[in-house]
C-alpha cells in the first residue's frame, strides 16, 4: 500500500527533479544530418570483469585495437522490463551499471562502436548486483542511531554515501483532521542528493505514535516502510524574546561586548526587535524590509537575548535573508554560530558567566560552490527555515542568550568594525521549555 501512494504521488516530480539515465534509441528519422563516413567495425571487447555495485556492477574490459573506435555501450534489463543504455568513453575500460532494485543475477551485453556508429559483434557477462543505496538507506532507520525521537517530533539521520538521488518520506499512522479517516499521512518528504544529512519533523505531540518511512531512488524502486513506535518529547516556542541592551556595546579592543545595529531603524532596537520576532518566516523572507541587520557589522558578531525567565533550549530555528535568491548562503547568511546561556551577564561583555551550549554549522543541501545562486533546493530548504539542534543533556535553564555569529558563507572570521559586512537575519526562534 505505501509502495502504491509513493509510485503515483512522486513520479512527476522524480521526471522534473532528477536526472534518469540517458536512453539512446536506433532511431531513423532523416533530420539531414548523416556521418561522414563509416570506420571499420571493431572487434569485441575482451577479458570482461566486473566488481558488485549497489543496484548494479562497475565492469572492466579490454578494448578493441581502432583507430575509429568512438565509445562502448552497455544494455540491460532492468526488474521491471524497463530496458536501460549505458555509454562509457574510450579513455576509460569501465562502465556503471546502475538501477537494479535489488541483489540478482542479471545478464548484461556490450558493444564497441566506431565512427558512423558501426558496431562489434556484442558479447555478454552475467553479473551480480550488490545491495541497492535506498534499501541500504533504509533499513539504517531501523536503528536508533538513524531514526529517533527528539523534543517536538522525530529526526532521520541519512548517510547517503555515494550520493544517490533519493525521496526520503515520511508518515504518521492516524486520523487526518481535514477527512477524518485513520491511515497514513504525510508529514513530510524530501528530495536529496547529499552525502548525509538530517531530516526533521516537528509539532508532533508528546505521545506515542507510529511513524514511517519510505526511500525511492530515481529509477523508481521503493523501499518496505520502515515503522517505529516513537514518543516525542515536550517542545514548545520560547515567547516575548527581547534584545538586551544592557551589556557594553561592541569594542575592536575587547571582542567582549553585544553590537547591535538595524538598516531600516538605524540603531534602533524596536524596529530591530519587531523584525527578528515577528514570527512571520515564510513570505517576507523574500522581502527588502523583513529582515534583522548588523550594518557594517564585525566578525565575530554577537547580540544577546532575554527570555525573561528560565528556559532550556532544545533548538535555535533560523531564516536568512533573500532577494531575488541572491543572499542565501552569501556573504550575509550566517553558516557557523555559538549559542551560550546565562543568568547574569556581566555588564562589561566579558565571557565569564555564559555556558556554552553548541557549536552549530548551516548547511547547503546542494553544496554548490560560495558566491553561486541558491537553487531551488537551497530554497526550499532556506524557505523552512534552518534547525539546529541543542544538546539537551546540558541540565538546568537559563534566562539569557548569547549568540555569537563566527563566520557568514564566506568564511571571513576576522572581521573589524565598520567595514562593509551585514549579517542578516529574517527571522529567529528558540525552542524548548521554561524550567521555572
Amino acid at each position: 500500500m505505501m509502495k502504491n501512494i509513493l509510485n503515483k504521488t512522486g513520479q512527476l516530480l522524480l521526471t522534473i527533479l532528477f536526472v534518469t539515465p540517458i536512453l539512446w534509441t536506433s532511431c531513423k528519422e532523416d533530420i539531414g544530418i548523416t556521418a561522414a563516413r563509416k570506420g571499420e567495425k571493431p572487434g569485441e571487447l575482451k577479458n570482461l570483469t566486473y566488481e558488485e555495485a549497489p543496484g548494479g556492477a562497475k565492469i572492466k574490459y579490454d578494448l578493441p585495437t581502432s583507430a575509429d573506435l568512438r565509445y562502448v555501450k552497455a544494455t540491460y534489463i532492468l526488474e521491471n522490463g524497463k530496458e536501460m543504455i549505458t555509454k562509457a568513453s574510450i579513455y576509460d575500460n569501465t562502465v556503471l551499471i546502475q538501477g537494479y532494485a535489488d541483489i540478482g543475477e542479471h545478464e548484461v551485453k556490450l558493444v564497441a562502436i566506431s565512427v558512423g556508429d558501426v558496431e562489434s559483434d556484442p558479447v555478454s557477462i552475467k553479473i551480480k548486483t550488490g545491495k541497492p543505496n535506498y534499501i541500504i538507506l533504509a533499513e539504517s532507520f531501523k536503528s536508533d542511531d538513524f531514526f529517533y525521537s527528539t523534543f517536538g517530533g522525530v529526526n532521520l539521520k541519512f548517510e547517503n554515501k555515494d550520493a544517490a538521488n533519493i525521496i526520503l518520506r515520511v508518515f504518521k499512522y492516524g486520523t487526518n483532521p481535514n477527512t477524518n479517516t485513520t491511515g497514513w499521512n504525510v508529514l513530510n518528504e524530501t528530495y536529496t542528493k547529499s552525502k548525509e544529512g538530517i531530516v526533521r519533523v516537528r509539532g508532533e505531540q508528546p505521545i506515542a505514535t507510529t511513524y514511517g518511512i519510505v526511500v525511492r531512488d530515481q529509477w523508481g524502486n521503493v523501499s518496505d516502510t520502515i515503522q517505529r513506535i516513537l514518543t516525542p518529547q515536550e517542545e514548545y516556542e520560547i515567547n516575548n524574546l527581547f534584545i538586551y541592551n544592557g551589556i557594553t556595546a561592541y569594542s575592536d579592543m575587547n571582542r567582549n561586548g553585544d553590537y547591535i545595529s538595524n538598516y531600516n531603524a538605524q540603531g534602533g532596537s524596536a524596529e530591530m526587535q519587531i523584525s527578528l520576532f515577528d514570527g512571520v518566516e515564510s513570505s517576507p523572507y523574500y522581502t527588502t524590509n523583513k529582515q534583522w541587520w548588523g550594518k557594517a557589522a564585525p566578525i565575530p558578531f554577537q547580540f544577546t537575548l532575554d527570555a525573561r525567565k528560565k528556559a532550556q533550549i532544545s533548538r535555535v530555528k533560523l531564516w536568512g535573508r533573500n532577494d531575488n535568491n541572491g543572499l542565501l548562503f552569501q556573504a550575509t547568511h550566517p553558516k557557523e554560530f555559538e549559542l551560550y546561556g546565562s543568568n547574569s551577564p556581566a555588564q562589561d561583555g566579558s565571557w565569564d558567566s555564559w555556558t556554552m551550549l553548541g557549536t552549530f554549522e548551516g548547511v547547503r543541501p546542494s553544496g554548490l560552490a560560495f558566491g553561486t545562486n541558491a537553487n531551488a533546493e537551497d530554497q526550499d530548504y532556506a524557505r523552512k527555515g534552518e534547525d539546529f539542534e541543542v544538546n539537551w543533556e546540558n541540565p538546568g535553564g537559563f534566562k539569557y542568550f548569547r549568540i555569537k555569529v563566527n563566520c557568514t558563507w564566506n568564511g571571513v572570521r576576522e572581521q573589524p568594525l565598520g567595514n562593509a559586512l551585514t549579517v542578516a537575519i529574517s527571522e529567529l526562534k528558540l525552542y524548548g521549555k521554561y524550567v521555572d
